[in-house]
């Protein structure tokens, strides 16, 4: 077992930028139509977390949102542990106390339509990992939903006490990428697809919150390329952001007509041409408005929560070339500060007006 050097408190995500308080709900749904790809004799499920304005009165009646259980938590830090590392219960408990700032089960704050905006996470990670980007946009008067893709999450937890790991596919193991394309990729669109479905449907709860006509997906790495295939499959997305990653799939051949916001954050390397693949074949063919920008001085895992939490979990080395790939060479924490201003930039000017 490992022990790490933990500051739990700086274990706090950094303040949303807009003038809106924050909340936040949990929201199960059932594809009764879908087999799940990785256990056949059960029907689809999802778990969504939603980020919304909240209504003024949400400081003083309602709690504090929870990050992560800790039994997620462990899966989470599993997935950043050398062969045969066990971290100490104690980080998983750190992790799944990071402060938030979301109020959990607050009211939404009354006022016209507003955006929506649908988060994919990377493969082997989990949508809570995205709660800074989801902060920021809620903050600002999105309402975001970051969706857990269960098999390729870290973890997710269902409200029965049920809790799905990672799982690698067999053919994954042993190098090839049919499965990514077929299992990893149609199923994560298929999950966006089906949670535009049920949060826009009238019988929906969320319906007289949102603006139908004003739906953005932002997806990071794998999510990015789920994010562009969703775009090319269904009409209701209005805009779309890939945060850094490889593109694959059909809309490599097809492009796309709205606009597009290409995010790189993994530096070039000569050496690796997997890295950001499919963004020369398809900036070409984007033929709505465009945008192609580099946060220079970050990593992969810039956009998500982990830019500011590696540190403090005593998982993050300056030293390591892994981590130098991770998370760069910025400060901690200033990496997610720059893409959550190039995102809500991006969404602001495609969505709000």
């Amino acid at each position: 077992m490992t022990s790490h050097s933990t500051d739990t408190d700086r274990l706090l995500l950094p303040l949303p930028g807009g003038p809106h308080r924050v909340g936040t709900q949990e929201l199960s749904l059932l594809d009764p139509d879908r087999a799940d790809p990785w256990q056949t004799s059960r029907r689809r499920e999802l778990m969504v977390q939603l980020w919304y304005p909240a209504a003024a009165c949400a400081a003083d009646a309602w709690p504090a949102a929870r990050y992560l259980t800790p039994s997620v938590a462990a899966h989470v830090l599993q997935m950043w542990a050398e062969e045969g590392e066990e971290f100490d219960p104690a980080l998983h408990e750190a992790l799944a106390g990071t402060r938030v700032h979301a109020v959990d089960g607050a009211p939404a704050a009354s006022g016209p339509l507003r955006p929506l905006v649908l988060l994919s996470p990377g493969l082997g990670e989990y949508r809570a990992g995205l709660t800074a980007l989801a902060e920021d946009l809620a903050s600002r008067g999105f309402i975001v939903a970051s969706v857990d893709h269960p098999g390729d999450a870290a973890a997710v937890a269902f409200p029965d006490g049920r809790v799905v790991p990672h799982h690698e596919p067999a053919d994954q193991e042993d190098g090839a990428t049919t499965d990514l394309e077929t299992r990893y990729l149609a199923t994560r669109v298929a999950d966006l697809r089906f949670v535009l479905d049920q949060l826009l449907a009238p019988h929906s709860s969320w319906y007289g919150l949102l603006d139908t006509a004003r739906v953005g997906v932002a997806g990071h790495s794998l999510g990015g390329a789920a994010a562009a295939e969703l775009a090319r499959l269904d009409t209701r997305p209005a805009a779309i952001a890939v945060l850094d990653g490889s593109l694959f799939g059909q809309v490599l051949s097809t492009g796309l007509d709205l606009p597009v916001l290409l995010c790189g954050l993994t530096p070039p390397d000569p050496e690796d041409p997997d890295i950001l693949a499919g963004w020369d074949q398809l900036w070409p063919l984007l033929r709505g408005p465009r945008r192609h920008t580099t946060v220079h001085g970050a990593g992969h895992m810039s956009a998500t929560d982990f830019d500011a939490l590696a540190g403090p979990l005593g998982l993050r080395d300056p030293d390591s070339p892994d981590d130098t790939f991770s998370f760069g060479t910025l400060p901690p924490g200033r990496g997610i500060a720059l893409v959550r201003e190039v995102l809500a930039a991006f969404f602001d000017e495609h969505l709000m007006t």
